[in-house]
């Protein structure tokens, strides 16, 4: 390759994310990357990580940028991961420290079979691990490829769990590629249009997978991401497949990943698997998928049900009556549905004696379906009751709001100031003053609040909107009450440093000393990230001193600053960085 693709350092950073890239750029200064080559545009390394062996990494190069890559660290599937950020700037400040190699078939297919079979040996040798894939069927025509023994599929998926531990982050990676192997044979199968062989791989596969997945922490998806595949591979199975008996094991197995899932808690483990079914099965599959989905139902939690219930509503939409609806509804809690349906049927009576069984959070759902077919002085009656029993801020925002759409904005403004002092707030406030402005309401109710949150010593908060209203010298009394008092806390440090910003512009020496206490608070509790943040107030200081033109006082205040922290090495290594000492 004469031409070498173009390549910057800024592509690097578009194709990846900023904490990778950093990482990667870590990695690349300390040399991490091992025996590059370069392949055509393709490049290949080995990187030294966080494990004992090195990660293989590759990454493919396009005429302009990156085209793809890969990675077997736990993370590098897609291959954007730390450890090809530092192959990648690697080739790009470094391109004469990668050999150039063929392709892997050209020096293969020089090879006689003698040498072939020492090259197999070597590689056996070093990682024993690989004398399961010589045991894995090669598909390659349909008249060649071999039946799929089911026995030794499912050996080898069970084989992908041997010896993995909860504890291991990374384990499952490792047993979903060992699994994805198998899933690739039968997409192999499928190629050839060996359908029956290849809905065998995919079937077991997933069964494994299933079974296995308690054993390994799989916070990165990489098992969902086998147990998809597989979903994929049964649907492309079923859609070809006209025996019935054979859509019965497929659609099975598609309804025994749907009854795990919700057995396990709703991971969406299989998400695809109910669409399937409901778009390929035949009418009378439905039946049966239907009968398995009621069998399913007996023991299983108030969640599990309900959402038994949504698929069976839609397994059994075609040739359901409205009773029939309405019973499988009331069977499963779906209320939501049920509530709808009665609604449309004219059953309102009905609907609302559902609504009033219904859990606060549901409740205000059931009102907006009541409010959507007409029934709006019903919805707020429901939401009046339910208050009655007792104060949920829910309830109480959704009349909030269906007074503002109704255009009472008296109501709206009395309930706004219930939710405010539930938890009074910033937001709460401006959105009191936004409501009451328009009213004329605002400078009573404006007293009022202060004058009760002064009462009930909710300081922060009144520093909060004296800062946001630009009452500067309001904000630094109170602030200098609250620290006289046991109120204040050193984790009130952010709340003095935001007062000091507003203080800068009228106030400049009441800035300087709050950023003084604050820095003196942050050396005080040690650590290079504490030092750093106290560098930044230490700029603002700087540049209040030469703004009042008292050079001389900051002078004295950093060689004070530094004598009195002699032996604090982190602390002038952050103040140099910042340029504050020479």
């Amino acid at each position: 390759m004469t031409n070498h693709p173009q390549l910057t350092e800024s592509g690097i950073r578009a194709w990846t994310d900023p904490g990778s890239f950093g990482r990667g750029q870590g990695y690349y200064r300390a040399s991490h990357i091992i025996t590059p080559r370069r392949q055509e545009r393709i490049l290949k390394a080995c990187c030294i990580g966080s494990r004992p062996e090195p990660y293989y990494v590759e990454v493919t190069l396009a005429q302009r940028g990156i085209a793809s890559g890969d990675c077997s660290c736990p993370v590098g599937a897609a291959g954007h991961c730390k450890h090809a950020v530092a192959l990648l700037l690697t080739w790009l400040h470094d391109p004469d420290a990668f050999t150039t190699v063929e392709d892997m078939e050209t020096p293969l297919k020089r090879r006689s079979k003698a040498e072939l079979l020492v090259i197999v040996r070597r590689m056996l040798d070093r990682y024993p691990d690989l004398e399961q894939v010589l045991e894995l069927p090669i598909v390659t025509a349909a008249e060649d490829a071999p039946p799929v023994d089911a026995d030794f599929i499912r050996r080898q998926a069970d084989r992908a769990f041997a010896g993995t531990s909860y504890d291991d982050w990374e384990a499952a990676y490792d047993v979903a590629q060992r699994l994805l192997e198998l899933v690739r044979i039968g997409d192999d199968y499928a190629e050839i249009e060996r359908w029956e062989d290849a809905a065998t791989i995919y079937r077991i596969v997933m069964e494994e997978t299933l079974e296995g997945y308690g054993m390994v922490h799989d916070e990165g998806g990489t098992l969902h991401e086998v147990v998809h595949r597989c979903v994929v591979g049964l649907e492309t199975c079923l859609s070809v497949t006209e025996d019935s008996s054979r859509r019965q094991v497929l659609l099975e197995a598609l309804f025994d990943v749907i009854r795990w899932d919700l057995d396990f808690g709703g991971i969406d483990m299989g998400y695809r698997a109910p669409g399937v079914i409901l778009e390929q099965a035949t009418p009378e599959e439905k039946r049966q998928v239907a009968r398995w989905v009621r069998d399913a139902l007996s023991g299983e939690s108030s969640w599990s049900r309900e959402r038994y219930g949504g698929f069976l509503l839609r397994l059994e939409e075609a040739w359901m009556d409205d009773e029939a609806f309405l019973q499988i509804c009331r069977q499963t809690g779906r209320r939501e549905d049920l509530i709808e349906r009665l609604l449309a049927l004219g059953r309102v009576d009905e609907a609302a004696a559902a609504a009033r069984e219904a859990r606060d959070c549901v409740l205000i759902r059931l009102a907006d379906l009541f409010v959507a077919q007409g029934h709006d002085q019903l919805a707020e009656s429901l939401i009046r009751e339910r208050m009655a029993a007792g104060f949920d801020t829910r309830l109480v925002e959704w009349l909030k709001e269906w007074a503002l759409e109704r255009g009472d904005r008296e109501e709206a403004l009395t309930l706004t100031e219930k939710l405010f002092w539930r938890g009074p707030g910033l937001r709460g406030y401006q959105e009191l003053r936004t409501l009451a402005r328009p009213m004329e309401r605002w400078d009573d109710l404006r007293a009022a609040i202060l004058s009760r949150l002064a009462e009930e010593e909710r300081d922060r908060l009144l520093i909060e909107i004296y800062l946001e209203e630009g009452e500067v010298d309001r904000a630094l009394k109170t602030l200098k009450e609250m620290r006289e008092t046991s109120r204040w806390r050193w984790r009130s440090d952010r709340l003095s440093v935001d007062v000091a910003r507003a203080a800068e512009a009228e106030r400049p020496r009441e800035a300087i000393r709050l950023y003084g206490e604050a820095v003196n608070e942050l050396i005080a509790r040690r650590g290079r990230e504490n030092y750093a943040v106290a560098a930044t107030y230490l700029s603002r200081v700087r540049d209040l001193c030469w703004r009042l033109d008292e050079e001389s006082t900051w002078e004295d205040y950093i060689t004070q600053l530094r004598d009195s922290n002699p032996r604090l090495r982190a602390l002038k290594d952050e103040l140099h960085k910042a340029g504050l000492i020479s």
